[in-house]
């Protein structure tokens, strides 16, 4: 619970806001759009925006977990700009109030003034400590929570890139096809990789590997939009496609099973991507089929024994048979980048990771 001194100190902080709220607006707004929004902004603004302590937007979802980082708890007691919009007397309020800002929030935050600015900078290893988990599924450990931040970032463009290497030259050959053919014509829908995103990272990790050509199949509306685009397309790499409109996708039911060490079926970590939903028992069940989650190998190799045959499973503590395979299931960033064509995609990767070092 807040003091009564407090309290009066939130309903002045939040009257400040609101009473700047019209000015600043359409200004912040502006600003974001640009720096933000637009991915093909310079390489050189992203830097500037990080080297004034400011933060990237949260591109990737999160999974729950533990960074713990020194704050030197300092309050902001007085603080008077020469601009419309002061801060003052707050008491720790504004502090409190930044702490649920996500990473967006709190680069908008530092565009209103010089003050605000200084306030995230001061409050900066605090911020980005609580940041770390909600942002990212993946955190690289730093002695300093911004270090962990930038480093946490440059792995996710690291793992996009590879990711958008890999499928390159199958995507490029039917973005190709689909720019000289009418939009309804064409028939494509996605990749699979595309429409899938898991609850949880590991999860998503082993399931990658474990059905890592599945990954790159290409989802398209009916067989003869397959024959038209093998008819008409130069590409002669094979492709696998799965048409979409079937009316006889197999029906199956994934049994229970009370064995330790077993997490569950893949299809019940399962996240669609916006859009997609439609596809989750069809399409995406009929892929991944009984894949089975176990959380060591033994306990795979328990359950194995007791039913006479190696279980169709990934386990989330093996070791990684082929780092070569870069394919990875959808994410936040690849939809933030997913209207550009795939060229495009790479070179705003290759400019954030030249950004960030």
């Amino acid at each position: 619970m807040l003091s009564a001194q407090q309290t009066a100190a939130a309903r002045n902080f939040f009257g400040r806001v609101q009473s700047g709220v019209s000015r600043l607006q359409s200004s912040v707004h502006q600003q974001l759009s640009y720096q933000l929004d637009v991915v093909s902004s310079s390489a050189a603004a992203v830097v500037a925006a990080a080297a004034a302590g400011a933060n990237f937007p949260s591109t990737t979802q999160s999974f729950s977990g533990d960074v713990v980082v020194s704050s030197s708890g300092a309050t902001l007691k007085s603080l008077f700009v020469t601009s419309d919009f002061m801060l003052s007397e707050v008491d720790g309020v504004s502090l409190t109030v930044a702490s649920f800002l996500s990473a967006r929030e709190l680069f908008s935050l530092q565009l209103v003034n010089h003050a605000w600015r200084a306030f995230v900078a001061t409050h900066r290893e605090r911020l980005y400590g609580e940041l770390l988990p909600s942002v990212f599924d993946t955190i690289v450990p730093s002695p300093s929570a911004f270090a962990s931040f930038m480093l946490s970032y440059r792995f996710e463009l690291m793992r996009e890139l590879l990711h958008t290497r890999a499928i390159e030259p199958t995507f490029a050959a039917l973005e190709t096809y689909c720019t000289t053919t009418e939009s309804a014509n064409h028939g494509f829908i996605a990749m699979f990789c595309d429409i899938v995103e898991f609850t949880d990272p590991r999860v998503a990790r082993f399931v990658a590997f474990k059905r890592h050509h599945a990954l790159s199949v290409v989802l398209a509306a009916t067989p003869a939009h397959v024959d038209a685009f093998r008819k008409r397309s130069g590409y002669t790499r094979p492709i696998a496609f799965v048409p979409v409109h079937n009316p006889h996708w197999p029906e199956f039911d994934l049994p229970q099973i009370h064995v330790p060490g077993f997490l569950g079926y893949a299809n019940d970590f399962v996240r669609m991507a916006p859009g997609y939903e439609s596809l989750r028992a069809t399409v995406v069940k009929s892929i991944l089929r009984d894949l089975m989650i176990f959380d060591t190998s033994a306990h795979a190799a328990a359950y194995g024994a007791s039913i006479g045959r190696q279980p169709f499973a990934a386990v989330l503590d093996e070791a990684v048979a082929n780092p070569a395979l870069h394919m990875t299931f959808s994410s936040p960033l690849r939809r933030q980048l997913g209207a550009l064509p795939i060229a495009e995609r790479i070179r705003v990767l290759q400019e954030r990771i030249e950004a960030v070092e």
